[in-house]
């Protein structure tokens, strides 16, 4: 299967140099898209490496064009014959979806100006019109070569104007998103050629992670910023290894209130512990940790107790609220409106039960927009108010829209959705999809 991946590989470069490329006038100064369809996936009896997505999408990288899979599209069956729709609503939106992906979410674009979103959440105006909003994002995968575990991260920065750029390990420069993608790919390239520098690009350990956090935040914020980071994975020590497989304890609640006015990097090489008049982090506003899944309580609008006999229903706007019971650090819960696609027929009790039980609440999955738990900490003298606090949360949590996604908000503010999107789409080329 290695084998045939290769030549399927070789064979969609020379059609795409013989067919596409060659009609591009001006090839250095152009982002080149398609979207491409691959037919029927999980077909019985075909083994999921025998794909010919991971070839295609690797092949593109290396030919510079950005990428989206659509499966195949198939006109509907009329069954009355005054029907003039030749495809189904479901289809229609799939492909409006992939259309979007690729136009928008690829080349992180947007309807407007965030300095508008950030004055919408009463962040200062003289600073939302240069703010910028950095999300650290990783993906994890197990059984990967020689089993080890696949492990990528990447920042991205949204700045006040709508540009987005990305910074990734071992590099000095932000690179547009749209190119980003594409040295990604070819990063991941070089790993399935098992290129051993590469491979450990892509297994980054504990102490990886937490060295790109640290110079990220002291040597490449270039105006007032608030980076966003999540607990998960980030605040894990481990140290079986030593040092090199260690990551930002300082995240984990056991040490985040004693050290909320500092950033503990003094377990990393080249760093130490920042204090906030520290020059080398004075464009840092706040750092903003998120928390979401099984680790941040679950919620129904419209009931007193679980067990009260009324039907659950969905928030219709994206909502937010504070935890009033823990004084020292402000607590903010962000929470998704019903998707707009939803049917009325979903609002059945047979379809909003609750996945619930006394004993084991949290760890039920159920069929609810979930929280997500944004605690700001190490933040400016000059936004230590809580209306300041607010606002500082306030700005992730509007940010949990995409113009690309058109049902309901997104788990993650936008700059983290986009990141970790960028690294999920070039998977296949690992077959770790």
């Amino acid at each position: 299967m290695e084998k045939q991946h290769h030549l399927k590989r070789k064979d969609w470069q020379v059609f795409i140099q013989e067919k596409i490329v060659y009609l591009v006038n001006d090839k250095s100064n152009s982002d080149l898209f398609a979207i491409i369809e691959i037919g029927t996936s999980n077909i019985k009896g075909v083994h999921s490496r025998q794909s010919i997505r991971g070839a295609i999408r690797e092949a593109c990288v290396l030919e510079n064009i950005t990428s989206q899979m659509l499966q195949t599209v198939k006109q509907k069956e009329k069954e009355n014959p005054t029907d003039d729709a030749a495809y189904s609503k479901a289809t229609e939106g799939r492909v409006l979806n992939a259309v979007l992906d690729l136009t928008l979410r690829h080349t992180g674009t947007l309807y407007g100006s965030p300095s508008e979103v950030y004055q919408a959440g009463r962040i200062p105006e003289d600073i939302s019109q240069k703010l910028d909003v950095i999300a650290f994002c990783r993906i994890q995968k197990n059984n990967f070569i020689g089993n080890k575990p696949f492990q990528y991260a990447v920042a991205v920065r949204l700045s006040a104007t709508g540009v987005v750029a990305v910074l990734l390990p071992n590099q000095k420069q932000w690179l547009p998103y749209s190119q980003a993608g594409l040295a990604i790919g070819k990063l991941f390239h070089q790993a399935r050629k098992k290129d051993k520098d590469s491979l450990d690009r892509v297994q980054m350990k504990g102490g990886h992670l937490v060295k790109f956090v640290a110079d990220v935040l002291s040597q490449h914020l270039e105006h007032p910023t608030i980076a966003l980071i999540e607990a998960d994975v980030w605040r894990n020590e481990r140290s079986q290894d030593g040092n090199d497989n260690r990551a930002w304890f300082q995240l984990k609640n056991k040490y985040l209130l004693e050290q909320r006015d500092v950033l503990n990097f003094s377990h990393v090489i080249s760093h130490k512990t920042y204090q906030r008049d520290d020059k080398e982090i004075a464009n840092l506003l706040a750092v903003v940790r998120l928390r979401s899944n099984q680790e941040t309580p679950q919620y129904v609008t419209n009931r007193g107790t679980w067990n009260e006999d009324n039907d659950t229903s969905d928030f219709t706007k994206l909502s937010g609220f504070i935890d009033k019971t823990v004084p020292e650090l402000l607590h903010y819960f962000s929470v998704g409106r019903i998707p707009d696609t939803q049917k009325k027929t979903q609002h059945t009790p047979a379809v909003r039960e609750l996945y619930k039980n006394d004993v084991n609440a949290a760890n039920i999955a159920y069929k609810h927009q979930q929280m997500v738990e944004m605690l700001p900490f190490f933040v400016r003298h000059d936004f230590q108010t809580e209306e300041n606090l607010k606002a500082l949360c306030r700005v992730p949590h509007l940010l949990r829209t995409s113009p690309a996604f058109t049902r309901g908000n997104i788990s993650h503010p936008y700059p983290m959705h986009l990141g970790m999107k960028s690294i999920e789409d070039l998977l296949c080329i690992l077959d770790l999809d």
